[in-house]
């Protein structure tokens, strides 16, 4: 028996979740700190070199959203097939879902080198940051293959129920990325000052190394689910249940990030003072988020799993502890972010009160709708782990397309006047505060319509 492996068909809802979800927690909270360790050190040397991979991340989650959509149906399939106690068929789901997402990931990357910089002049990059951000978005962009098998393998492991394989490799990737950053951006111990291209250069080492162990383990029979060369080959009862759960989820996700790319665009005309107030905050108040997302992830396995099994009920009431486990996390973190937001701005910008300023005030606004957002994200989890995501996908879409970015527009640009006003910039934090509160209604409603289907996606026809 493995011993980091969790039993989510039996024992005790509330331990059960916290089992599975405090590893998924550390390890999300520690590959938050991939672009918060970059945010640091490039903090150092100034507004502009920190404006590089703030524009550059809502680029590259875009492409990584697009493949990543489809690692989805990686915790779906394998959860509800352990569940339903077809081992092989989880095993060949997973080894089917590797082959596409490098192969997609590989096409992304390539896509992205060729547009890169009309997709830098669209965003209206500030000048004085362009070249660096070029830079740095590119070193990332060579480097994207190479980080999908890691998110594949963590996938697998959710839905079997492993959280804890997983985050050692997190910690051990996290831990070389924050030993490489200073090394290699101000050309320590011998190494040439590379800066921006430096904090690049330690990510995609990082990440080129943990992919390479999370593949050892799975290819090489050390866990009870294993991945074999036989099981990349495409399977024709499989694949298309990889694109009724992957389609919409990659859509969901890609539309999302595209959204935020069209928003990182207005938050640009708005000067680096406003950019780098806008990434800073963003990160720290996804840093928060962790636990919330760690519990979602959970219940998706462990509602595969449970409907894999025919234990609806067991998968229901999974989704109720869930989300008061979510909201009691959740409370005590948006508080203190609210009071001490402008003091988190100043140990990455110490001596620019303009970014403080503004940083502050977008904590005060935007925080107390991250219970919504937690919301969003919990009911999500259980649609997933069903593998129903077209719920997830509209209420992620419409979060962005259908209500954030025409707030943002109406009340930043049409109601204040846009960057000439200084108060201009509340509308993009209102517009964000809004979307969570009537994204939450939207698949609310959903859940409350239409609930679990019993069985599953695998019970489905294919």
């Amino acid at each position: 028996m493995d011993k980091n492996k969790v039993d989510l068909l039996n024992g005790k809802l509330y331990s059960t979740i916290i089992q599975l979800a405090y590893p998924i927690a550390i390890a999300t909270t520690i590959q938050m700190l991939y672009n918060l360790v970059d945010t640091f050190w490039l903090g150092k040397l100034g507004r502009e070199a920190l404006a590089a991979p703030v524009i550059s991340f809502q680029v590259i989650f875009f492409l990584i959203a697009l493949a990543a959509g489809f690692s989805v149906p990686a915790t779906t399939l394998v959860s509800q097939y352990l569940g339903a106690g077809k081992k092989e068929r989880a095993e060949q789901a997973a080894g089917n879902i590797l082959f596409y997402i490098f192969v997609l990931s590989v096409l992304l990357g390539a896509l992205g080198l060729f547009f890169q910089k009309s997709i830098l002049v669209m965003l209206d990059t500030p000048a004085d940051t362009f070249d660096l951000t070029y830079s740095y978005m590119r070193i990332i962009l060579y480097g994207l293959p190479v980080a999908f098998p890691f998110f594949l393998y963590r996938s697998v492991m959710e839905g079997y129920g492993d959280t804890k394989s997983p985050l050692k490799i997190e910690i051990f990737s996290v831990a070389l990325n924050l030993l490489l950053d200073p090394v290699l951006i101000f050309g320590w111990l011998g190494f040439p000052r590379l800066g921006v291209a430096g904090a690049a250069i330690a990510t995609v080492i990082a990440r080129t190394l943990s992919s390479g162990i999370g593949m050892f383990l799975i290819f090489s029979g050390r866990k009870e689910l294993r991945i074999r060369l036989r099981d990349l080959k495409p399977n024709r009862e499989i694949l298309p249940l990889i694109w009724k759960i992957g389609l919409p989820a990659a859509v969901g996700m890609a539309g999302t990030s595209l959204g935020f790319i069209i928003i990182q665009k207005i938050v640009n005309n708005f000067g680096t003072v406003v950019i780098s107030a806008y990434g800073i905050a963003s990160r720290v108040i996804h840093l928060f988020m962790m636990p919330c997302t760690a519990i979602a992830r959970a219940v998706t396995a462990m509602v595969g799993q449970n409907l894999g099994a025919r234990q609806i009920q067991r998968a229901r009431n999974t989704l109720k502890k869930a989300v008061v486990l979510s909201l009691s996390f959740l409370v005590v973190p948006v508080i203190l972010v609210m009071i001490t937001g402008q003091h988190i701005l100043k140990a990455f910008i110490p001596q620019d009160p303009a970014v403080h300023q503004l940083g502050q005030t977008m904590f005060l606004i935007i925080t107390p709708s991250l219970l919504f957002f937690a919301l969003i994200a919990i009911i999500g989890g259980a649609f997933t782990g069903s593998g129903y995501t077209v719920p997830v996908m509209t209420a992620n879409i419409a979060r962005i397309w259908l209500f954030r970015l025409p707030i943002v527009y109406i009340l930043s640009i049409l109601v204040l006047g846009g960057p000439g006003n200084d108060r201009a910039v509340l509308g993009i934090w209102w517009g964000m505060f809004a979307s969570n509160f009537l994204a939450y209604l939207v698949i609310q409603i959903w859940y409350s319509t239409q609930g679990l289907k019993k069985g599953g996606r695998i019970s489905a026809p294919a």
